[in-house]
């Protein structure tokens, strides 16, 4: 499969600069009744506007979106966003779902976008590009990203790594993060895990249970990989990683061990089961447990 258009950007697929910043005027939109052939900027009621199915990204921070809007009802939207036209009337997102939210979120109807015509290939590869460019796509959906190149569009790791200029490195172990659990996935989407976190885990039976030790005790990326090593060795038993919580004792059981143990001098324990439970006695030596046999023995012949 060819790649002519992968890895050169927005512009790539446009005949405009789509990185200039272009203030539309929200109150006075554009009539798009005539079709588009000129790539001009229209406005676009976002209503009419649906998703992309190819978007990668699936965590969108709700802070950084409503900062966002706060900027596009002070600016208005400075970059349009990219759609295609539907049979149904309506458009299909391209590029700039963050844009799309945060202008719906600021409460304005319209958002300036630029229509165009692509095939699936070409749609994938821009939402991807639009995302993998930015800081903030979290490493999970950028491997889904990756994975759906390989697997879709027949791109080989070395491909991917030349037109998108990632390392083949980097690629490799980003696409390795997908074999984790999903527990762990969603914790790296969520940022509480980071890249280099996660990448110590990929390969453990236990690699849930070591998350969580990693977040509980807010483990740097070189004590994880230190925790992997000694997991793998055997000095750390994966048994004590997530402890069980201690059941606290029922009040009226430890009132009767109470009882107990004031009667015989000697520590008691009571311990319940299903249908009743086991009474254990701690002894010092043996001279203590022949005094309690002793007393046992004058209670019985008393009882007589």
């Amino acid at each position: 499969m060819s790649n002519k258009s992968l890895g050169r950007g927005l512009a790539a697929f446009l005949d405009v600069d789509t990185t200039q910043q272009i203030p539309v005027n929200i109150d006075k939109p554009i009539n798009v009744d005539k079709p588009n052939s000129d790539k001009s900027v229209v406005n676009i009621n976002v209503d009419h506007i649906v998703r992309n199915p190819f978007q990668p990204r699936q965590v969108f921070n709700e802070e950084n979106l409503v900062s966002l809007a706060e900027s596009i009802k002070r600016k208005g939207v400075l970059q349009p966003i990219l759609v295609m036209r539907l049979e149904n009337g309506k458009y299909q997102l391209v590029a700039g779902e963050r844009r799309l939210r945060a202008t719906k979120m600021a409460g304005i109807s319209e958002i300036p976008a630029i229509i165009t015509s692509m095939n699936n290939e070409d749609q994938l590869e821009v939402a991807i590009l639009e995302n993998i460019q930015r800081e903030d796509l979290n490493p999970i959906d950028e491997a889904e990203a990756y994975r759906r190149l390989i697997d879709e569009f027949r791109h080989t790791q070395e491909e991917l790594s030349e037109i998108l200029g990632k390392s083949r490195s980097h690629i490799t172990n980003t696409l390795r993060l997908l074999v984790l659990p999903e527990d762990v996935k969603s914790l790296v989407k969520e940022s509480k895990l980071t890249f280099g976190h996660a990448r110590a885990l990929v390969g453990s039976p236990e690699a849930s249970q070591l998350a969580r030790k990693v977040i509980d005790q807010s483990l740097s990326v070189r004590e994880t990989e230190s925790l992997m090593k000694d997991v793998k060795v055997g000095r750390t038993s994966t048994a004590d990683l997530n402890p069980k919580k201690k059941q606290a004792p029922d009040p009226e059981v430890l009132n009767l061990a109470n009882q107990i143990s004031a009667l015989i001098c000697l520590s008691v324990r009571i311990k319940l089961k299903n249908r009743g439970g086991t009474v254990e006695v701690d002894f010092g030596n043996f001279g203590e447990l022949d005094e309690l046999l002793i007393k046992l023995s004058r209670s019985l012949q008393d009882g007589r």
